[in-house]
Order: C-alpha cells, then structure tokens, then sequence
C-alpha cells in the first residue's frame, strides 16, 4: 500500500469521505430550503381547495347508480348515475296473477290450456294502449289475499314477496286498503247475500244470525267485518264462522248441512244449479270501490295502468269488450258491468 493510499484510509475513518464529486454543503442547504418551500405552496392550495368546496354547500351529490337488469339503486358517488323509474323502463315486464273461477271473469279454456275471460280481454288491451310488455301467471286467490277465522285479512305471500306486480279484478274494502293500493276499477262494485241450500229447508232468516254457522269465502271483500258494518241482528252470537277456499267446497258444504248459510256476493254461484239466495235485502256495505288491479302500497304500475285504461274507456273497444263477455265468454248466466 502506497503511503497516499494510507493517506485516503486515514481520512475516511476520519469521516472526511473518499468520494471526490459530493455536493458541498452550501448546495445542500439550497436544495432543503427548495424542498420545503415547495411542500408549503401545496400546503397553501390544498388549504384554498377545500374552502372552495366548503363554501358550496348546495351543490348536489347523486350516489345512485342505474342497474343493468332494471332492478333498485345502489351506492355508488363515483359514478353518480340515475335509476330509470321502474314505470318508464322500456325492458320491465309487467306480470300479473289470475285466477280461473270459471265464470265469464276468468276460465281455463280446455282446448288451448290458457286463462280467458274478461280480465284477460281488458289487461291485452291496457297494456297495449300503455305500450307495456305484459304477462299473466296463473295462481291461487290465496296467494293475493288471505283470511283465516276470526283474524283480519292480509296480503298474500305472492303479492308481498313480488311474485307478481298486480293481482288482477280485486275490489278495493275497508279492510284492504289498510295493506294494499288499487288501480282505477274496470267493473262496477257489487252487492252481497246469503246463499242457502236449494228450497230454503231450515227457513234461515238473513235477519237474524243468532246462533248460525255462517261460512265465507277464504280472502273475499264479503267477509264477517262487512256483515258486522251492516248491523244484522244476531252477529256477534253467531255460533261459529266457517271459512272454505273454493266455491265447489262451499256448495258441498251448504248442502250437506255443515252450514246454515254462506255470505258472498250476489254474483258467485249460478241459482238454477247451486244455491238459493235467502230472503232479504242485499248488502252493500262490503266494498268501497269496483274491481281493478290490486298493488302493492310502493307499486309504480297505477302510474301507467290508469291512464292508460283512460285511454282504452274513450274507444269503441272498450265498449266492444264489455258488450260481448256473454258472447265471447259463455260461461255464466251473471253480466258484467263495465264502469262508465
């Protein structure tokens, strides 16, 4: 080792370094001063950022964002996109329940195993005047509307669980209104009777109900809160409510004596086959509205619906669809009355 070598060794111990081009210190201190003015100036607008900000305490923030399938909104600030109204979504399709209670109402034609009728002839009209894309699903009543003995009535596990968006010529009660909406009503309200066996045999009073068995139809606006508005003589000391699902299990039962009576409306059964009404005024105490589509309370589907049968009421097809439910539906002897 050469003694300049030592020399180098010697002085990097020392802590004078051995790297010939580092900065000075002069030029060190220049370059720390930079750096924290610069870290001061983005202090500075960072500062004068959010008191613009602050000072617009008005201006909108959307965090909803539009699903593809048409279905609800999530959170999403970032991307800040409305959701389509489900009533003006092109690609929603409306379904609605039906039954089959083989009047002119609704049936099961045999020979093509479809749903026919009346309602089914004014929801293909509707729909096509509201430009909608419409289906029917056939289910049970119960599934729109229930009631059991002795308890209040409520909505049906199909209606509330979305299986469907309407439940289709439901009239509008006291009682359902409390859990459910309706569209304008396509047919007018009707009265209700008690229905006996054929010939009267028990000579049952509808005047007097004291000590009766009085069966009603499982979820129908004539029910036992209707008669007790109606203040018949005797009803609060019936001797029992019976409640059956299908009007054929009613039929059996009334003439097989399980029952004095059934009360239901005027148009249910057909007289020269079934039952007899009993004597006495009818009641007209049972629905506040005719029959229409029944919704549910956050439906959207009234806001086309209506106008668009208001549309359908001004032309002769509506007329047309009224005037031949008998001709084109020969399945029972009742007419139905279209509101005007």
């Amino acid at each position: 080792m050469t003694q300049s070598d030592e020399a180098d060794l010697t002085s990097q111990k020392a802590g004078k370094g051995v790297i010939r081009d580092n900065m000075s210190t002069g030029r060190e201190m220049l370059c720390l001063t930079v750096a924290v003015l610069i870290v001061a100036v983005l202090a500075i607008l960072a500062v004068i950022l959010a008191a613009i900000s602050l000072g617009r305490p008005n201006t909108p923030v959307n965090t909803t964002v539009q699903i593809p399938n048409g279905g609800g909104a999530v959170s999403g600030a970032y991307l800040g996109v409305a959701p389509v109204p489900e009533d003006q979504d092109p690609n929603k399709i409306w379904v609605f329940a039906i039954g089959h209670d083989g009047t002119n109402l609704e049936y099961i034609d045999d020979l093509t195993g479809t749903v026919r009728g009346f309602h089914v002839d004014i929801i293909e009209a509707v729909c096509n005047f509201g430009n909608k894309n419409c289906r029917l699903m056939w289910d049970v009543y119960e599934n729109c509307y229930t009631q059991m003995p002795n308890q209040r009535p409520r909505v049906g596990v199909g209606l509330v669980s979305r299986w469907y968006d309407a439940c289709t010529g439901w009239f509008a009660t006291y009682e359902r209104i409390a859990s459910v909406s309706f569209s304008k009503p396509f047919r007018q309200p009707l009265s209700a009777v008690f229905f006996v066996k054929r010939g009267n045999p028990q000579a049952f009073s509808s005047t007097d109900l004291t000590g009766k068995k009085i069966a009603f139809i499982d979820g129908h606006a004539s029910n036992i809160f209707c008669v007790r508005r109606a203040g018949i003589t005797g009803v609060d000391r019936t001797a029992m409510i019976v409640h059956y699902s299908t009007r054929e299990e009613i039929i059996a039962g009334v003439n097989g004596g399980e029952v004095d009576a059934v009360f239901a409306n005027d148009q249910i059964f057909n007289l020269r086959t079934d039952l007899d009404v009993a004597a006495g005024n009818p009641i007209t105490t049972c629905m506040q509205a005719g029959a229409g589509m029944m919704v549910r309370k956050d439906s959207r589907l009234p806001n086309w619906w209506d106008p668009a049968f208001d549309q359908l009421k001004q032309t002769s097809q509506y007329r047309q669809i009224c005037d031949e439910i008998t001709t084109n539906h020969d399945q029972s002897d009742h007419e139905v009355e279209c509101v005007n």
